[in-house]
């Protein structure tokens, strides 16, 4: 049977509500009786509780709980992969915001006040603040079991023997910083104790699923004593994947102490200090070329600062270590991923993955082999890159439209006019500004590593009702980024109505099977792929009624299209409503649940060699940007993008989705700077942490999408929330080292650093 196409034009489904104020965010929501809860973190990063006293803040008005390690009843190890941590600490604080107490009380300010009261005094002790020298002898641990807690590798090739004769070796050390989400709405989660025992948790989150798997261990209860609702998110980029999971124990853990609902909302310098970031890492590539421009090899060293706790480091790890080569088909390949331990902020998920890092890495490795050779970068890439003749990734699988990486690089030269426009950069009269132009591409594992795969699943709860609308729940999540529109515009086409008669609403874990994290640009392929089986379920179920309502038989010629069945065998046309009334007439089932999970793949982790992802997908900027010569700022003129996106499913957001991605790297590779001392962040908030406002975006985005359907997405479709990112930071850093002929080794590229490269 045909259905609709896909994007009808209809605007999101959250969009008018978002625009007249009437979405209920998580702190908009309140319920009978409800406390406010505060948390009391250490301000220390590195030290022992020599005491701790509560007994000023019980007696403080209006609280009505204050929690230690004490008189906590529930487990207080949390430890997500790894068992390193606790809920609230008993003696050691490995990081500036360690919980020490829980307060909950009447009033929000009640809380606070009772938070001032609580006495603590922690002992400092010296501190691990550098990956580089957390692995010395002589390094103080973080944790008893020592400071390199994973490690991951690549293997490919005999690689000492077959670059022993190369003509250039580059070998090169990138420090490349850390990011903090900025999300709008801080984090925040209120838990409601149920009568019957159980609890509701209300989340501004990515992943339900994680909180209640968390929380219920935290209790010792079953799964289904704990149900998650997500609010209305206010964005979260990875920041709101694991460690919403934190404040959600902590409201419970409240929330059982009172018996009473408790509402715990972070403040923007505190979620700013204790949540995760994007981890900062020192990136050591040495890369092994013939003088014709062909590499023979590369060997990278990643370090990796998790910051105190393991939380999710080891799985941004794995994809930064097998992205740390780029799409190239390179013969010999030695990569070695470390996952430090520091005292510094707590790492995590955030847009990229890990990929952003490397990729600013050996991209700005091969512009240095392009000016090396006196060569254009574009050709150092057409050179280098995965293609038809040389198909395989870093992992030696082959891919399925290695080719594309050619069509990505011939669409950036043709709308930016490359040639021109680095001509015209590099010939710039301007006395006070330097230009340069530079370029980053990437290739992109869509959905999870293999090491991953168990959670690679999703599901949609599909429910036709009498009159014809339509219902839909996923287990996906959307965070602002458009997630809920695109499974409407999904449903839309496979049952082949109007977008506007499904009605779809915020992930809830009584809902739908547990349909792993909303991570990884896997939203679409996950949840998109669910709602077609569940369509596809109820199609079944819908085409005899069509048809005999129809007078035909021939179910291949059967077309939906916007809520119309027609056949080229008949002159009639049926609406979906009527079809629905013999659907419900017959007593047939008018739900369905449908599910999706990706492919068995074979990988061997000791040397990184199988599939480590489903498929791919290829991205890459072009950015032009001018350097003011007295102050080392940089503005950005104009940035190209294109994407191979697969087959689109909503233009309107696929772009918005680019713009996003696009600035929002941009204020990582030229503004966003974590000043810190001794790991207690300084710059906590948007007076001193800068990101880009609507001064700081460039002049034009313009962008180009490659479609080519990906027989693995829904109707063809890739995923494009985490490229639209991942490539913006290689190409600033190139952008600068052709403006400043000088090398360029580290993101951000503030002011001031980018004036010391002038003067080096």
């Amino acid at each position: 049977m045909k259905k609709s196409g896909l994007d009808q034009g209809i605007p999101r489904p959250d969009a008018v509500a978002k625009a007249t104020g009437r979405s209920l965010y998580h702190a908009d929501r309140v319920f009978p009786k409800m406390l406010y809860g505060v948390i009391v973190g250490s301000k220390v990063a590195c030290g022992t509780i020599t005491r701790l006293n509560v007994e000023k803040a019980r007696a403080m008005p209006g609280v009505r709980a204050v929690l230690t390690h004490e008189n906590l009843d529930a487990n207080n190890r949390i430890g997500l992969i790894f068992d390193d941590q606790t809920l609230l600490c008993s003696d050691t604080v490995r990081m500036a915001g360690d919980r020490v107490a829980l307060i909950a009380a009447d009033s929000i300010h009640e809380a606070k006040r009772a938070a001032r009261a609580v006495e603590v005094e922690i002992t400092k002790s010296p501190g691990v603040y550098d990956v580089r020298t957390a692995l010395d002898a002589d390094s103080p641990l973080v944790h008893p079991s020592g400071n390199c807690f994973k490690e991951f590798h690549v293997r490919r090739g005999d690689f000492d023997q077959e670059v022993i004769n190369a003509d250039i070796v580059l070998d090169e050390e990138f420090v490349i910083g850390g990011q903090e989400h900025a999300y709008l709405e801080t984090q925040g989660t209120t838990a409601v104790p149920q009568p019957d025992g159980s609890y509701e948790v209300y989340s501004t989150t990515q992943c339900p699923f994680y909180i209640r798997g968390r929380v219920s261990r935290m209790l010792g209860v079953a799964h289904n004593q704990i149900r998650v609702i997500q609010t209305v998110t206010g964005g979260a980029f990875g920041g709101k994947e694991d460690y919403p999971d934190e404040p959600a124990m902590c409201a419970v853990a409240l929330a059982k102490a009172t018996g009473r609902p408790v509402q715990i909302v972070f403040p923007r310098d505190f979620d700013m200090q204790v949540t995760t970031k994007r981890h900062p890492m020192v990136i050591r590539h040495k890369l092994f070329a013939e003088k014709t421009g062909k590499i023979m090899g590369v060997k990278v060293e990643i370090l990796v600062d998790s910051g105190a706790y393991a939380g999710l480091s080891t799985v941004v790890a794995e994809r930064a270590n097998i992205s740390a080569v780029g799409p190239y088909d390179i013969d010999n390949i030695e990569v070695t991923t470390k996952v430090i331990y520091t005292n510094n902020l707590f790492g995590g998920p955030y847009r990229g993955f890990g990929a952003p890092q490397v990729s600013a890495a050996h991209e700005g490795q091969m512009d240095r082999l392009a000016a090396l050779l006196g060569k254009d970068p574009m050709e150092i890439r057409r050179l280098n890159g995965v293609s038809d003749s040389t198909p395989h990734f870093a992992s030696g699988e082959t891919l399925a439209q290695p080719h594309l990486y050619g069509e990505l690089l011939s669409r950036m030269e043709k709308l930016s006019d490359w040639d021109k426009l680095r001509k015209k950069a590099a010939s710039s009269t301007d006395p006070r500004y330097i230009e340069g132009v530079g370029m980053g591409t990437i290739i992109y594992g869509v959905n999870l590593h293999w090491g991953g795969s168990r959670l690679d699943r999703g599901a949609a709860y599909l429910i036709i009702l009498n009159d014809g609308s339509v219902s839909l729940s996923v287990g996906i999540t959307d965070m602002g980024q458009g997630a809920l529109a695109a499974m409407r515009t999904i449903c839309a086409a496979a049952l082949g109505i109007r977008e506007d008669r499904i009605r779809i609403a915020e992930a809830d874990t009584a809902m739908v099977p547990d349909s792993g994290p909303t991570v990884a640009s896997r939203a679409t392929m996950s949840g998109g792929n669910a709602v077609i089986d569940a369509a596809r379920q109820l199609n079944e179920r819908l085409a005899p009624f069509a048809l005999e309502l129809l007078g035909v038989t021939d179910d291949t010629k059967l077309t939906a299209e916007m809520g119309i069945y027609s056949h080229p065998d008949s002159t009639d046309t049926v609406t979906f409503e009527k079809v629905v009334e013999r659907l419900y007439g017959e007593r047939i089932n008018p739900a369905a649940v449908g599910w999706y999970r990706s492919e068995s793949r074979e990988y061997y982790p000791e040397t990184g060699q199988g599939q480590a992802y489903p498929f791919y997908a290829f991205g890459g900027h072009v950015v032009h940007l001018a350097i003011d010569k007295e102050t080392g700022q940089i503005k950005i003129k104009n940035v190209f993008a294109v994407h191979d996106v697969g087959k689109i499913i909503n233009r309107v957001g696929i772009e918005g989705q680019v713009h996003g991605g696009t600035v929002q790297g941009l204020g990582w590779a030229t503004m966003e700077e974590f000043r810190l001392r001794e790991g207690v962040m300084l710059n906590a908030g948007f007076t001193d942490y800068l990101i880009p406002t609507s001064l700081d975006v460039p002049e034009s985005i313009e962008m180009d999408f490659i479609e080519e359907p990906e027989a693995q997405g829904p109707f063809g479709a890739k995923g494009i929330g985490e490229p639209s990112f991942i490539s913006v930071g290689g190409a600033v850093l190139n952008a600068v080292a052709h403006a400043t002929g000088k090398p360029v080794t580290s993101l951000p590229l503030t002011p001031e650093t980018v004036f010391n490269i002038m003067k080096s």
